[in-house]
């Protein structure tokens, strides 16, 4: 699926969330050409989500905004309990304490602490990236009507979002839909949705109001979770630590219910008292457990909501989109460079698919533990009934509701039934959901760590494929080199001689993809170096 037509832009992307803007921020980076196409303005009014994982961190470094994301997300200093309570001004039930950023020691093999950071701010600092990026053009207002692919490439059909103007035709190499769920190209394809469509109708309120701090005892938190009779009814998050906040009604399975929460009298019944706010939005919208069956049909691909809708419990929504992109932008790059193989985008929806389902999944049993606690009617009174029924309640939660760290589940992802890695004799561990434990088996995300001149071990990566020789006297790898050379490849050399790192790798020889995960290792150079480069390219 190479290509050798004039195409008016070589990837068209699809939508403008955080998903879409990463893709073509991701594209722009490697210099190639994209045009985005939004119906909307590019505004968030309501953020939707705020949680920036470690890989997606990781990523925001090496597009230059990881900074912005840090400094102007969730207060740093602030602290991160989630507290369990009959009202805010009521009693306490269970309490979850989470140090502030500014004292979280992310684990080994990454640098990066995992950030809350709301769309208002995310979104642009995508924003204004794609912006600086002289390969990328954001066209808002505009809608794609229509997409037609063919066996050299892809035509478009756009028109203005105010059905105003003639329509426009676009040529391109390759289509990136990052629609969302009700993802247009995706039902024009046929693809289909797995899984449970409805887990609940839920209500987000975005509020404003300083004076939410202090009505309480409660102190600072990040969540703050109201529990009744129906169970945990309602949550409140920060947004900014100071007078952003945002109000979550679960909600329930009752479609009946959707769009009727009533706000006033919802917010006093969590508080457990009146107090001054201000509604900036309200957006109803119903918790889902799906996963597409496929990624891509032919030259389109796509990424985000269209093929993954899960609950926000976890914060995977974005953070898997995110991790889409960074796995397509690659392969879309070397498709256009000429160097991929012709099983190259086909390895898209084998290697991301089991990564969705799994997130999906994990989200949707994670909401589903709070759902178990199911407190009497004593929880709300001021007796000893009262007072036992809080302390069970209160048990529970600690036990079976609040979850630990999911590491494994935010940088501990393996590709291991990928074509496009070497796969070892020996069968793979089991894949870890809250611990990590950094390997550089193929397929697995390359650690990271500092070398000597304090750069990352994994900001090499991105460009091309690299190979890293490890210790104080790693092997040759001309053979290598010259099977690279000989199909176009990209490779860079890397020698790398510090213990820590070297101990961290495994292997004297790893050779990282542009996505940064193995691809193949060893201590000595292979016997069919051409062999494990066109693997990697997605020739075999």
């Amino acid at each position: 699926m190479a290509t050798t037509e004039n195409f008016d832009i070589p990837v068209l992307i699809v939508g403008g969330g955080p998903v879409g803007l990463a893709m073509a921020v991701e594209l722009g980076w490697r210099g190639i050409d994209c045009v985005l196409v939004e119906q909307g303005d590019g505004e968030v009014v309501h953020p939707k989500t705020n949680g920036v994982n470690i890989r997606t961190m990781e990523f925001c470094r090496r597009w230059g905004i990881a900074d912005t994301i840090r400094e102007n997300g969730y207060p740093r200093n602030r602290a991160r309990d989630h507290i369990y309570f009959t009202t805010l001004t009521g009693w306490e039930i269970a309490r979850q304490t989470n140090p502030a950023y500014d004292e979280v020691s992310p684990p080994r093999g990454t640098l990066e602490p995992f950030q809350r950071c709301p769309q208002t701010v995310f979104d642009p600092a995508l924003q204004a990236c794609a912006r600086s990026l002289a390969s990328v053009t954001l066209r808002y207002h505009t809608r794609c009507v229509d997409v037609e692919q063919d066996e050299t490439g892809v035509t478009a059909q756009l028109q203005a979002a105010n059905g105003e103007g003639t329509d426009e035709t676009l040529r391109c190499a390759y289509v990136v839909a990052c629609e969302g769920a009700r993802s247009p190209i995706r039902d024009a394809l046929g693809i289909k949705l797995d899984g449970t469509p409805v887990l609940g109708y839920a209500t987000n309120v975005l509020f404003r109001s300083e004076e939410f701090s202090t009505i309480h005892d409660k102190g600072d938190g990040r969540s703050y979770l109201a529990m009744g009779p129906d169970g945990q009814w309602a949550s409140v998050n920060a947004i900014d630590g100071k007078e952003l906040w945002r109000f979550q009604v679960r909600g329930s399975l009752d479609p009946e219910s959707w769009g009727k929460v009533d706000v006033d009298a919802d917010l006093e019944r969590f508080a457990g008292r009146k107090f001054d706010y201000e509604v900036l939005s309200v957006l109803d919208w119903i918790r889902r457990q799906l996963v597409a069956d496929s990624y891509q049909d032919g030259r389109i691909l796509l990424a985000g909501d269209c093929i993954h809708q899960l609950t926000p419990a976890g914060s995977f929504g974005m953070n898997t989109g995110i991790g889409d992109i960074t796995n397509l932008s690659w392969k879309i790059e070397a498709m256009l460079q000429g160097w991929g193989g012709e099983r190259l985008l086909e390895s898209y929806t084998t290697e991301r698919r089991p990564i969705g389902k799994r997130n999906v999944d994990y989200a949707a049993a994670r909401y589903a533990r709070g759902e178990k606690v199911t407190p009497t009617p004593h929880i709300l009174e001021d007796s000893p009934a009262g007072e036992k029924e809080r302390a069970e309640v209160g048990r529970k939660i600690m036990k079976d509701v609040l979850s630990p760290p999911n590491f494994g589940l935010q940088i501990g992802y393996r590709y291991d039934s990928s074509p496009l890695v070497c796969q070892e004799s020996e069968a793979p561990p089991p894949v870890e959901r809250e611990t990590y434990t950094p390997t550089t088996r193929p397929g697995a995300r390359a650690p990271d760590a500092r070398l000597t001149d304090g750069q990352p071990v994994i900001d090499l990566f991105g460009r091309g494929f690299v190979l890293l020789r490890l210790g104080d006297s790693p092997p040759d790898v001309g053979g290598l080199q010259e099977a690279a050379a000989a199909r176009a490849l990209p490779l860079e050399i890397r020698d790398i001689d510090d213990p820590e790192i070297t101990e961290l790798y495994e292997r004297a020889l790893v050779l990282v993809r542009p996505d940064g995960h193995v691809a193949w290792r060893g201590d000595t150079p292979p016997a069919e170096p051409q062999d494990v480069i066109d693997r990697v390219r997605g020739a075999l």
